[in-house]
């Protein structure tokens, strides 16, 4: 792989990041509970990818050839993933539950030489620690502390969804083959299934009245937002380096604080200011030869 294709698919891999960063002001516009949400999302998204692999007749057994279990172990961590930030959310505070879900690329940058035999210089190490330092900075959890007894439980929960995530990059990038399209749906589709028994036990009675507005968001979150992205995404992350995939990680929620300011007209503080240069300059110098 020449350098320019390495950089188109870094470049590639931000503007992934950056469309997960919309995720915010998009799934607070949606009138239902987070985690119901987030379970038609999975359902949506893996319907549509399903139907236009069998339109387009794409599926056939040599799809299933030595990815079906890794991606359907990959499908039950994306359950995790998901669940586990969510119900963070019902026990501290969405700045404490962020910081603690964001130890997800620093947990692939320490587990990558372990498990994928890739090498990381100190120049690597410095910046993996300067962009979750610019992290806690924009989570702003050290303006705001602990909220109370609960935190502990959320925090769990959270580490829960951070070990979850880690667990997706690494199974996807030790398992690369197969048609990224089909890797993408098998993974949804486990989520979703997975999902249901969870969302009917613990929100049962949640009314789902929505307005046209509100179906199209789940369109665009469910189509846009994580079909077409987590497909481009399980194409780019086997094609880089672990180590850039935990540093650009980092793009998510810069992009998510900025699209705050801009569109839902929230506050922004200077620590924030700062914690996103840093990010900025952390991917930058991370791949500066």
């Amino acid at each position: 792989m020449t350098e320019r294709s390495t950089w188109s698919l870094k470049v590639e891999y931000i503007l992934i990041m950056a469309l997960f960063g919309c995720l915010g002001p998009v799934v607070k516009a949606i009138p239902l509970p987070a985690a119901v949400t987030a379970c038609l999302r999975a359902w949506i998204s893996f319907l549509f990818i399903a139907v236009y692999l069998v339109a387009a007749r794409k599926i056939r057994s040599a799809s299933f050839k030595g990815v079906l279990i890794p991606m359907l172990l990959s499908g039950a961590c994306l359950t995790g993933d998901w669940i586990g930030l969510f119900q963070s959310y019902r026990y501290t505070t969405v700045a404490t539950a962020t910081i603690c879900y964001y130890m997800a690329p620093i947990f692939v940058f320490l587990a990558s030489p372990l498990i994928l035999k890739e090498r990381f210089t100190a120049r690597h190490a410095i910046c993996a620690g300067v962009s979750f330092l610019g992290m806690v900075l924009v989570s702003g959890v050290l303006q705001n502390g602990l909220s109370g007894s609960d935190d502990i439980r959320g925090i769990l929960f959270a580490l829960l969804g951070a070990v979850s995530y880690t667990a997706i990059v690494l199974i996807n990038k030790k398992y690369p083959s197969g048609d990224p399209v089909f890797r993408t749906m098998v993974q949804l589709g486990t989520a979703a299934v997975l999902m249901t028994p969870y969302i009917l036990l613990t929100h049962r009675g949640t009314s789902l009245s929505l307005g046209f507005r509100d179906i199209l968001l789940l369109l665009v979150l469910g189509v846009v937002l994580t079909a077409f992205a987590y497909i481009r995404y399980f194409a780019v992350i086997v094609k880089i380096p672990a180590r850039t995939v935990s540093i650009f990680a980092y793009a998510d929620p810069v992009v998510a604080v900025l699209l705050s300011v801009f569109f839902l007209n929230e506050p922004i503080t200077p620590a924030a200011l700062i914690g996103s240069a840093l990010i900025i300059l952390a991917c930058i110098f991370s791949e500066h030869s």
